[in-house]
């Protein structure tokens, strides 16, 4: 085994889990603030709109101390009950919270039509839109910076997250442009049907990161032009490689899993045809962050009988 390259690879594994881990305290202390904030001046304005998004910011913090938890158990090294390490909790984490997001859109749906069909006052009209003004300023840049984490360590679960606080920018320009149209013009009816709006368009921002979940829990192969630069860098070695057959990809939460048979001309001697796969192995993991590749070597005109 190349212990340069372990230790390489245990060096960036650990970078990886402690920016992730704190990225996900961040994002708890975040909607901690943002929940505490618009109570506040929800119970000052008397505004359903505020309200819904304190409720929304709430359902943000479950999924967020849920996605620290999945964090932590799926960066976990492999033990010997689980082999492959806990990668796929970030799949059941991305998973519970594309729920999250989608129940929290149903209620502020449920919120403003009962808005439309009971009608309500409510008072300090400047006080909440300068609140949800700085509250989506707020959550735009939370979830920018999570959104760089998430894309750096190829994290599900972070890439969630950043999907909760950019809908939250959505739906607090929403009810911004709610309160100010109320204010201008009395018809309490536009926030509602503003609200109704941004949280359809919540739902269907969701499914990008439902399917995500999915597929990690169901090992989807790995996109096409991945499987393509696996394929290039084993054709390099022509001449002395042949082919390859059997190749398996799947990936557990930023974990790539890579798997296949190398087919290598049969008067290479042993350790040739290891140092050649070796130098495959080395490449890969190389050009794709986070992969941990197996190859078996078969000679070139034999029968493979794996």
């Amino acid at each position: 085994m190349d212990l340069d390259r372990l230790d390489s690879s245990t060096s960036v594994f650990l970078s990886q889990r402690e920016k992730k881990l704190k990225t996900a305290l961040f994002s708890i202390g975040a909607s901690s603030f943002l929940i505490v904030l618009k109570l506040v001046f929800g119970f000052l304005t008397n505004s359903i709109s505020i309200f819904a998004s304190a409720i929304d910011s709430l359902f943000d913090l479950s999924a967020s101390s849920v996605n620290y938890f999945s964090i932590k158990k799926a960066e976990k090294p492999a033990d010997k009950e689980h082999r492959f390490g806990h990668g796929k909790a970030e799949g059941l984490a991305g998973l519970f919270q594309s729920f999250i997001i989608g129940l929290s859109s149903i209620y502020l749906i449920y919120v403003s039509v009962k808005r439309l069909v009971v009608g309500s006052q409510v008072h300090s009209l400047d006080i909440g839109i300068l609140v949800m003004v700085f509250s989506a300023i707020v959550s735009f840049f939370i979830s920018r910076h999570i959104k760089k984490v998430a894309d750096y360590t190829d994290s599900v679960a972070l890439s969630a997250d950043s999907l909760h606080y950019r809908s939250d920018v959505y739906t607090n320009l929403g009810i911004v442009l709610g309160l100010i149209i109320v204010k201008i013009t009395g018809l309490l009816f536009i926030d509602s049907l503003i609200s109704i709006c941004v949280s359809l368009y919540i739902i269907w921002s969701t499914t990008s990161v439902f399917k995500e979940s999915v597929d990690i829990l169901m090992d989807k192969e790995l996109p096409k032009s991945t499987v393509k630069e696996i394929e290039d860098v084993i054709l390099k070695y022509q001449p002395y490689v042949k082919g390859f057959h059997k190749m398996r990809t799947r990936r557990a939460g930023s974990k790539k899993f890579i798997e296949f048979h190398l087919v290598v001309d049969h008067t290479l001697s042993f350790v040739e045809s290891h140092n050649i796969a070796e130098d495959i192995i080395k490449e890969i993991e190389k050009k794709i962050p986070n992969a941990e590749v197996t190859v078996h070597v078969d000679p070139h005109g034999f029968p493979d009988y794996s």
